[in-house]
Parts: structure tokens; C-alpha cells; sequence
């Protein structure tokens, strides 16, 4: 092997180590507090898109006779439920009751 092809092979190696790893999932209860805002605005709001992935992926309840998630989809659903009520939380264009204004205080 070359000098070259070492150095290269080297490089690659270094990127490899040096690249972040991604943010944990939140914790379930972090995720259904996150669900229960977007749903809760996309229903006063009748605009399911304020709920987004999170409302077509969180499963909040266990239903007999539904696939389990894998862990991955669970973690998938968990982080956009966060991100949905962190942006719908932003959005100084909904309208919000006071119980919704305090709950969006966690995802702010």
C-alpha cells in the first residue's frame, strides 16, 4: 500500500470517529406531553398538519391486535413528536387555550 492510500485510508478513518452522534430519543413521557399538544392544536386548529409525523407515528396507547413498533420507529416517533411541539410552540400564529400555552413551556 502507497503512502498515498494510507493517508487516504487514514483520513477516512478520523471522519469516521470524528462524526456526532445523533441526539437520543426523548424519554416516552416527554414525547406523549409533546404528542398530546400537536394533536390537541391540530384538532382546534382542524390542520393535521400541525401534528405532522408525530400524529401519523406516535402511538401513545397499546392496541391489541396492532404491530408493535420496533425500537427505531418508536425513537423515529418519540423525536418528531418533540420537534412538532417545539415548532407548533414557536408559532406565534396559532391560537392557544392557557392549559395548551402551559404546557408548550417544557418544548420552548
Amino acid at each position: 500500500m502507497t503512502c498515498r492510500a494510507f493517508a487516504v485510508l487514514a483520513v477516512l478513518a478520523c471522519e469516521a470517529v470524528a462524526a456526532p452522534a445523533p441526539a437520543p430519543a426523548p424519554a416516552f413521557d416527554v414525547a406523549y406531553r409533546a404528542w398530546d399538544i400537536v394533536t390537541e392544536l391540530a384538532r382546534e386548529h382542524r390542520d393535521a398538519n400541525i401534528s405532522g409525523e408525530c400524529g401519523r407515528t406516535f402511538r401513545p396507547f397499546v392496541i391489541p391486535g396492532l404491530r408493535m413498533q420496533g425500537r427505531q420507529d418508536q425513537d423515529r416517533a418519540a423525536t418528531a413528536c418533540q420537534e412538532a411541539a417545539r415548532a407548533a410552540c414557536a408559532d406565534a400564529r396559532l391560537r392557544r387555550s392557557a392549559e395548551v400555552t402551559k404546557k408548550c413551556e417544557e418544548f420552548r
